[in-house]
Formats: C-alpha cells, structure tokens, sequence
C-alpha cells in the first residue's frame, strides 16, 4: 500500500512538472492567495455577494462557489430569501450529482455519495467534525434544519489539509455568515406538514438573520427553529435474526419419508410492528465573526439541536424459529412450489412499547486567522461537538400465547404469518387429527383465537444514555511565495479525543403477584389476559390481535412497577449490561503540502497527511434464554454478563496526494486528483462484545442430540451439558483496521452561459482492508477476533475450541476497486423552462478472505446506479418542479461461503444470506409563488410514487427467490409555507 502510494503521487507530481517546464515564458502569478477562514475545508477565495433570485440564480451561485474550490466538489446555496429551494439538509443535497438520499420514518436521513453509503461519507459542521448519539459513526442530517445554514457542500476529493476519514467524500454544512450575506437581514418562515398515513398536521417556525456592528467590523448571523413532526410508519421485518431456515416436514413421519421430503428455505421469524411517532425538534445557530482589519480575523461558531421523540410502538412478532430441527416433529407441512410452511410449537408475541427519548447536539468552534508580515498566514481553531441521548422511561408490557400451530410464507414483498386450528393444519399437511390423541402433543396445545389466553408475560422497563464526545484542535501555517514556481507552502497539526459511552438500565422479566405486596391492582394485572382490556385492531394495518390503548399500557407499568426489586434481588440484569461498553479513539495529524503554478492557468498542489489512530474498548460476553432454568427463580431463566478485557488496537498510516486544477479558458475547468483516504469502521463493528442467541441448544455429554428445553435434566445434569454449535453468536472485531484508499478522480466542467452548465467526471478506487458485515461464518471459538471468558461460565459447558456454525462478524476483506462516471446537465430556457439532472454509474468488485467468501462480491454499501432529474418552470414569480430520484439496489450485508463449501450445497454456501436495500424510484412535486418581493408561499408534496423502504435476502431456488427482510411504508406527505423576509 505504501510503496503503491508514493508510486502514484510520484508520477502524478512528475507528470505536473514536466507540463510546467514545457511551458514557454511561465507569468509569475501575482494574484492574492486564497484567503481561508476554515483550514478544514481547503484554501477558498473571499466571495462577492451577488443579490440573486429562485432556482437558477441559486444554482449560478453554487456554481461560482464550486469553481473557487481547490477540489472537485458541489455545492447548494441559498435563494435571494436566504432559502435553500427544500426544507431538509439531506433533502437539498439529493439534488446533488453522485448524492443520493436514504430516509428513516419517510425523511431524508443519511446521504450517499458517488454509489458509496453513509458509512464512507463524514459530516462536518463549519468544518469540525460532527458528533452523533449511535453506534454508527454516521450522521443523521434530519435533526439539521436547513433554516440555521448559509451553505452545504459536498467535497468528493480532499487535500491534505483536511480530515481524509472519508473515502466516498465529505459533506460540510455552514452557518449563516453576516460577511456573505453582505448585509442586515431577518426573515420568518412558518409551515405546517401533513402526514397522510398518519392523518396528523406538523407545524414549524423558524427565523434567522444577520447583523452588521462596529462600523462593518463585527457580524453576527443567527438562526432559530421550532418543529412538531408526527409521522406512521408501518413495518414488516424478519426480526433480529441475519439468516433464514431450512425445512422438511417431518410430523408424522419415518426417517426415510423426511429424507426424502421437500426442503425449503424460508423466513425463521416475522414481526408486525406500527411507530405512531412524535417528534419536536429545536434548533438554534449562532455565528459571530470580527473583522478589525484586512490581517485578522476571529469567530466563534455555535449550533445546538434537539429533539425530543414520543413514539408509540406496537408489534406483533412470530417466532417461526421456536419449531424444533428437522427431526423434532414440529414442521407440519412444506410445499416448495408455494414456499409456505406450517409448524407448531410456536410463540406468538403481542409487545406494546412506549419509547420516550431526548438528543441534544451542541457543537461549536472558536478560531481565527491572522496574516504575519505579509506573507504568513497563521490560522488556528478549537471545536467540539457533544451529543446526548436520554431515552429514561422507555416501557414495554407483554401478551403470549405458547405452542401454537402457524402458517407462514415468505416473498421479496412481504412475509405472512396466520395461527391455525389442529384441524385445518392436519387436513392441509394430509394428516388424520384425533382430538383425543393429538398428532401434534404438547407443540398444538395452544390456542391463540382466544384472547384470554395471551397472558401478561413480561415487563420491560428501560432507563439508557449515550454520548459521544469529540474534541479536536488544530493549527496551520502558510506562507505565502508567489514566484515563477512556487505559490505557497503550508504544514499544520490536529488532534482529536472522542469518548463514546453506553450506559444502560433494563430490567424485563415476567411479575410474580406474590411480589404485588397484596396490592389488588398489581395482582389483577401481573395476572391478566389481553381479554380483559378494551382492544381493537389498528385499521389499515397486518395485525391480526387487537391492541390496547396507550392510557392501559401506562396502567399496567404504573400497577406492577413495585414488583422490580423483588423480581431482580436488587441486583442489575443482564438487560442493563449487554449493551453496555465505553469507547476512547484519540488521533493525531500531520501534514505539509505546497501549490505550484503550472504555465498561464494551471496549479498543482501536493503533499502528504500522517494520521494515527488509537481505538480502546470495553464490553460484555452475554447470554439470555427463558427455556432453561439455573437459578431456581421459576418459569426459567439464565443470565450471564461477562466483562471482556478491555481490547485496544493503534495503527497509523500515511496519505499523499496532488491535484491540478487547469482552466484553458473562461468557459471551461478541468481537473485532475490522485488522492487517498480512509475510513474507520463503526463502533458497533469495532467495539468488544459477544452475545448469544437467546434461543439456546444444549447437548447431553457424547451426544450430539441437542434441544432447546430442559426436560427432566436437573441443575447438576445441565452443568455438564455442552452448548450446541447450532447457537448463532454476534461478536465485535476491536482488530479492524481502518480500510484505505487510493482515488483518482478527472472531471470537465463546461459553462458556456448562464442557461447552460455541463460537467463529467470519472473516478477510481483502490480500496484495501475494506470492511464488512459477515453472516453465518462458521468458527472456532478459540479463533474469534477477541478473546471469551468462557471458562468463567459454570451452568453449563461451553468448549473453548467448540466451533459454531453460525457466526455474525465484521471482517476486513482484501480488497476492493470501484470505478464510475459521473454526469451533469443542467439547462435553462428563455421560455422559463429548465431541466437539473445527473447521474452516477459506477462498478465494483471486492474480495474477501477465502475463509469467509469465495470469488468476489460486489462492495458493500454502495449503488451502481443513481439518476436524479429536475423539471421545472421559473418566472419572475412562480417557479414548480417535478423531482425525481433513482437508486439502484444496494449490498449491506454478506453471507458465508468458505473456500471449501460447494457452492452447490446451499448450507455451506450461503450467498443466499446477502442482504440488500432494494431500489428506490421517488418523485416529489414543489410550487413556490412570490407574492411581493419580501414575501413567498411554498407547497411541497413528498413521496408521491408513495415508495417504501425494503430491504431483503437474496435467497435461492429453495426459497423461491429474494426474501423480504424488513419493509417500511410511510406514504405521502405535503408542506406548506410561507417565507417574509424584512430587509
């Protein structure tokens, strides 16, 4: 990689030279150097304020901002209202070329860019590196309203004097400045949203402004905003579990007949789920800036965002999986025309949750410039970004019903899932029913068409917090030559502290009424059914049991609430440490670049950025089960919480870079980068812990004859039981490493007029350590990438060297090359019509290790195909657009298919485990009229192709296909408002 590296920069530096010293009669280049305000961001030119008006005047200014760019990259700004022309952050950038939008809830969320997802791309604020409250080191842009910004760029290559941890590119969002507005100014804005399948009104107020002090020398711009959002989303997913099942039926039948039975692969759980969402989002920006003169300048920035969410949660969950293995005479019937399948033995869930949470992100910087003795520039910032999640008084009360008989059937859209009598199961699988002598025993005694008998089973009470903390300080210094060769040099230092902590409160168990203390309403509830309550079936949705009121769920918490501390002994469970751990990553920079001046039009700058990087985390080994009894506490339990050692890994690595910038007339920019990068792996992926499935198989000593019940095994016969190696186990890897890249990119940008924009790019991508999600590798205990305390684990036995066959693990692969073009057209009409459109297409290949993944795969998280078009008319007054988007599926995830599995033999060979994000085609309509000068009114419809959000398996013949792993509808929704401004 080093050796790679240094060989492509050379010839890049080479290539720049020898071009410079054929050039006859070089100018010295006598023009001010770019005067930057934020080091982060590359060098850029002071810009003139232009007065400009609607869309095209807006994308005219985003163009001239793009050219002063030392690097290729795109950029949206505002409207003569100080607007931008959508209402989102993500929402504007999707407009963007090679940027693609991906919602949660149906609101732009996280952005991709050129086909590489929200895990290749950092989100800076004002340059500083942006905090974010999940286990992602992705930022969520929805909680940013495009009210507090003054611009928003996207950055898709970087020169060394910015922060390289991003190999698809970077997004920047800057506050309102008073210096480029250029003037005092105020404006309002007031909405109100309406969620179709919500059938709810979302009101929101923003104002912002700018104002000038001390003779033109202080500015300050600010920003506040108010939103009341409410929002339905109704899902169907496969749960939790990363892989799907086997089946064969074998009820009622001999070895031979099973042997030779239909086999097929389908869903291993279902869940119904409805989020009645509320949230209210705050935000404010602040920006003072001070200019004393030409040489100084100084600023603190600040912004703050909350939101607080009030959501409902309803979900009806099937555990296809509780069926026993093929032998266990619990798979009823199999039809591999149809895919559908009946088994018994199943639990079937009624949850209702009521999740209450607070994030709060504050982040701010304080810094300046100053020019010494003319030609030194020094500049210098402090930032930090901190956010916080409270989700104190998250509750959950459960409704069961135990050993039913359900069909089910899985497809690319949708999984299905009804409970079923005895006796139309048996007329179904061809078998004869004897209400007297069950066919089914024990696995068909239950009977989930009464509502009496889904039993108040379980109460979840969970107080958690998460913060995540960044601090960075850093310098720089330029200085200024300006000859024949050499335009300036610059070096400079950072350095970064991040704290990322999880702490968690969660208790869940099923209440005793002996600990109610004889208080009756405690006693009435812990004891009730779901028909005891007032219940009915949310219209429109898959459910098929009622649910109680909110007012009820909150009467059962409130009643059995007392019944904790004597469930629990006191003592924390295992619910509140699992998911506990804490993150330290502190990195250093260094860096020197120079820019050349290459004949009459042309610059070269290069240089080389070292980066180091130390990662320390702590965690858990845990297990849970409620089939299995070790404690003596009754209706089974066993929980075990481990700390792990504390697992730490440094690396460091150096990134060189040139790029040219060559402008061979007015009309035309062409550019030129070879560049390289990295991206860390997310916390979740690099942080230490080991969680088994909850749903465990032991095995009798020498036997291979495993079960996922206890029987008549005591405690003592259970603690020389062996754990199966059937159990699916999630597990950290604190061992990955940074994937790197090395990036060449060219682009042609032409601007004949002002109605005419056109631009292509290509790039490529030598990725190396490329990381990825696996499911279902097949291990070792003893080779896990961390260390388990197995040996601390005394109920029963789990070998060191036990190998489990279903093991879901974040990798780095070898290697990975992506390569694309890029296009832009943009044109606008005399007759006041006009298209913005572009589009990205790019291929991948990537390469893992053949103990993982034979041949090659497509690189996870990125799309070969995204297209984007605006249609619109723009008068003086009116201006309407048709939005449309397009995107390709995506790969997220990976299965196992080992060098030595036949890729024939569908259970060692498991690509039909890839999971994807299914294609997305989206179409928006938005009208803006001005009404006066100073006032205009909005009306936004979003989503009206009313697309969905589906992610699924890719399957195989056995399953029919692609099978639906989880599916989010939130319909359509529409915006309106009106902007005043007063200046």
């Amino acid at each position: 990689m080093h050796m790679f590296k240094w060989t492509a920069l050379a010839l890049s530096v080479s290539a720049a030279f020898a071009t410079m010293a054929q050039t006859a009669n070089p100018i010295p280049n006598t023009t001010p150097q770019e005067n930057t305000t934020q080091p982060q961001e590359g060098d850029e030119q002071d810009i003139e304020i232009v007065e400009v008006k609607g869309v095209k005047q807006a994308d005219l200014k985003a163009r001239d901002l793009e050219r002063m760019k030392d690097g290729f990259s795109s950029v949206i700004s505002t409207d003569d209202l100080g607007n931008f022309v959508d209402q989102n952050v993500a929402e504007s950038l999707r407009r963007l070329p090679g940027v693609t939008l991906q919602r949660s809830e149906g609101e732009g969320k996280f952005v991709t860019v050129r086909g590489l997802g929200p895990s290749f791309v950092s989100v800076n604020m004002n340059g500083a590196q942006m905090s974010g409250a999940g286990e992602e080191r992705k930022v969520g842009l929805d909680a940013l309203p495009a009210d507090l910004l003054g611009t928003i760029e996207v950055l898709k290559t970087l020169t060394p004097d910015q922060n390289l941890n991003s190999i698809g590119g970077t997004v920047n969002v800057k506050a309102i400045s008073a210096f480029d507005r250029g003037k005092n100014t105020l404006k309002i804005r007031a909405q109100d949203a309406y969620s179709q399948k919500r059938g709810a009104h979302s009101p929101k107020f923003s104002l912002d402004g700018t104002q000038f002090f001390l003779d033109d020398t202080f500015g300050i711009g600010f920003a506040i905003s108010h939103e009341e959002r409410k929002t339905l989303i109704d899902e169907t997913r496969h749960h939790s579990t990363n892989e799907m099942k086997f089946y064969k039926a074998d009820l009622g039948k001999t070895d031979d007949e099973i042997a030779a039975g239909d086999e097929i692969l389908a869903p291993a759980q279902l869940e119904y789920r409805r989020e009645v969402a509320g949230r209210t989002r705050q935000a404010a920006a602040l920006n003072l800036e001070y200019k004393p003169n030409a040489d100084s300048y100084y600023y603190a920035k600040g912004t703050y965002t909350q939101f607080e969410d009030d959501d409902l949660a309803q979900r009806e969950f099937y555990d296809f999986q509780d069926a026993g293995s093929v032998g266990n005479s619990e798979i009823v019937y199999v039809n591999s025309q149809t895919k559908e399948f009946i088994l018994s033995d199943i639990d079937v869930f009624h949850q209702h949750f009521i999740q209450e949470s607070e994030n709060k992100t504050t982040t701010f910087s304080l810094g300046g410039e100053n020019r010494i003795a003319e030609r030194f520039v020094l500049d210098y910032e402090f930032a930090q970004s901190r956010s916080e999640e409270d989700s104190s008084g998250d509750r959950r009360v459960q409704f069961r019903e135990r050993d039913l008989i359900v069909y089910g059937q899985g497809s690319r859209d949708t999984i299905s899932a009804k409970i079923m009598s005895a006796e139309d199961a048996a007329e179904i699988a061809g078998l004869t029913y004897d209400p007297s002598n069950s066919i089914f025993g024990t696995s068909g005694s239950g009977n989930g068409f009464e509502l009496s008998n889904y039993q108040f089973d379980n109460l979840f009470l969970e107080d958690g917090k998460r913060t995540d903390e960044i601090k960075t300080v850093n310098l720089n210094l330029r200085t200024d030559i300006f000859n024949d060769y050499l335009n300036y040099i610059k070096v400079g230092a950072e350095v970064t502290e991040r704290d990322h902590v999880r702490d968690k409160d969660r208790w869940s168990f099923d209440p005793n009424p002996n600990d109610c203390n004889d208080d009756a309403a405690c006693i009435a509830a812990v004891n009730s059914t779901l028909a005891d309550y007032d219940s009915s079936i949310p219209s429109d949705s898959n459910f098929q049991l009622p649910f109680e009121s909110r007012a009820t769920v909150d009467q059962i918490v409130d009643a059995t609430r007392q019944t904790v501390v004597p469930a629990t002994n006191g003592e924390v469970s295992i619910e509140s440490t699992k998911g506990d751990y804490a993150i330290v990553e502190d990195t250093k920079a260094v860096y020197a670049m120079a820019e050349f001046p290459i004949g009459l039009d042309a610059t070269l700058i290069t240089g080389v950025r070292w980066t180091e990087t130390e990662f320390s985390s702590t965690g858990f080994m845990s297990l849970e089960n409620d089939d299995f009894e070790f404690n003596g506490a009754g209706a089974g339990a066993l929980d075990i919480a481990i700390p792990l050692p504390e697992a730490a890994i440094k690396y460091s690595e150096f990134f060189p870079s040139a790029h040219i910038k060559w402008e061979p007339s007015e009309n035309i920019l062409v550019r030129g980068a070879i560049w390289t990068s990295f991206t860390r792996p997310s916390f979740k992926q690099a942080r230490a812990y080991a969680i088994f499935d909850s749903d465990i198989e032991l095995c009798p000593p020498g036997t291979d004859d495993c079960d996922d019940s206890q029987g008549g095994a005591s405690l003592q016969q259970l603690s020389q039981y062996v754990l199966g190696s059937d159990n699916a186990l999630d597990v950290g890897n604190p061992n990955l490493l940074a994937m790197t890249s090395v990036n060449y990119d060219a682009s042609v940008g032409w601007y004949p007029s002002e109605n005419l924009f056109l631009e292509a790019a290509v790039f490529y991508k030598d990725i190396e350590n490329f990381i990825v999600d696996v499911n279902g590798i097949g291990m070792s205990i003893a080779d896990l990438p961390l260390t388990l305390p197995v040996n601390q684990v005394t109920e029963f036995v789990i070998p060191q060297d036990l190998y489990l066959n279903e093991i879901n693990v974040t990798v780095n692969g070898e290697s990975a090359k992506v390569y694309g073009v890029e296009l832009s057209y943009n044109q606008y009409f005399d007759n006041g019509f006009f298209l913005q459109s572009n589009a990205t297409l790019l291929d991948s290949e990537a390469v893992l290790d053949e103990s993982i993944r034979q041949g090659k795969v497509a690189l996870p998280d990125q799309a070969d195909t995204t297209f984007n078009l605006v249609f619109g008319w723009e008068s003086q007054t009116f201006s309407a657009r048709l939005i449309g988007n397009i995107r390709s599926d995506v790969l997220e995830q990976i299965g196992s298919c080992p060098v030595t599995a036949d890729i024939n033999d569908p259970k060692g060979c498991k690509v039909w485990g890839d999971q994807y994000q299914a294609d997305v085609k989206s179409l928006d309509f938005k009208l803006q009229y001005d009404v006066t000068d100073k006032v205009q009114v909005y009306f936004d419809a979003i989503n009206l192709t009313e697309e969905a959000d589906l992610r699924y398996f890719q399957g195989n013949a056995l399953s029919g296909g692609n099978i639906l792993y989880q599916k989010e509808e939130y319909g359509r929704s529409y915006q309106l408002g009106v902007n005043v401004k007063f200046y």
